[in-house]
Formats: C-alpha cells, structure tokens, sequence
C-alpha cells in the first residue's frame, strides 16, 4: 500500500510509471536500485552493471550497499552502478531510437555485453568461443534485428571469424 517495487532479474525494462509520492516505485537489482515518483526510464541488467537511462522526470540511481553516493538523474542523463561504485552521468540522445525500435547506441561496450544484447531479438543463438574476444570493446550504433550480418560486419572490422555451427553461430578469434 505503501510502495512499489520490482525486481530485474536480467536484460532491459523500459518503465514509464504514473506519479504517486505516497507510493514511490524501486526497481532493485543486485548491482543497486533506481528509484522514482514519476517518470520514464530504461533500466539494463547487464555484465555485472546497472545502467539507467531517464527520458523523462527525475530518478535516483543508487550502487548496492549501505553506505554509497548516488546520483539524481534527470531527462537526457544516464549512469550506471557497478561494484558498489557509480559511474559519472553523461547525456544521451533522447531522439534516437532505442532498442524498442531495434537500434543499439553504443559508446563502447564489450563485444560479450553486445552479443548478449543480439542474443535477446535473435533466433539464431550467438556465441564466443574465447573470454578475451568478449572483453575486446566495439562502439557504434547498431540495428538490432539483423544479428547475422551484424556480426559479419563487425568481424570485417575487428578481425575475428564467424561461422555458422549446428547450435547457431560462433565468433572466433
């Protein structure tokens, strides 16, 4: 009665929650929390990392534990919580598409995070065959719903192979 909360267990949330003071609405995750009263956001549980977006209103984006800084986001700011530290808040675009039309923006994310991203809109499981290849760091803006020849195309540019195996696709170095 008092409040609202869930839980993100994993992936991405696009949340856009009615005003209400007396019931404030927490999304919790292990890495932290982000809360709100009224507002639009994006929320992505992913490698470990909290990542918050806000496209409308005002949200608190706090790392796990007790005794951490936060910070208040407002529209066009993102940030993200990992290993109970903050990362500083920086603007995005708030007219680009997002992943709900099927782009990814990126500045910059393992090739691990990006692959576990395709994996979510592709009926073709990809995969990496080497940690190290997953750790190597890709930047752009993306189409999510051509997972194939986006690897392809990645692979021209960072140097590694694709190949097509029974379980779907693999990435090599």
């Amino acid at each position: 009665a008092w409040r609202r909360e869930v839980e993100l267990m994993s992936g991405e949330a696009f949340f856009d929650v009615a005003h209400d003071a007396g019931r404030p609405f927490t999304v919790k995750a292990p890495e932290g929390s982000a809360r709100v009263l009224g507002t639009a956001f994006d929320l992505e549980r992913a490698d470990g990392r909290l990542e918050l977006s806000v496209r409308r209103g005002r949200v608190r984006l706090a790392p796990a534990g007790l005794i951490h800084r936060t910070a208040e986001l407002t529209m066009g700011q993102r940030a993200f919580a990992k290993e109970g530290r903050l990362s500083a808040v920086r603007a995005f675009d708030l007219h680009a598409d997002d992943w709900r039309s099927g782009w990814l923006e990126t500045d910059g994310v393992t090739l691990a995070r990006l692959v576990e991203r395709l994996n979510r809109a592709s009926p073709t499981p990809i995969s990496i065959t080497d940690p190290a290849l997953g750790r190597q760091r890709v930047a752009g803006r993306f189409r999510l719903d051509e997972p194939r020849a986006l690897v392809r195309d990645l692979a021209l540019v960072h140097g590694f192979k694709v190949r097509q195996t029974s379980d779907g696709i693999a990435l090599s170095p």
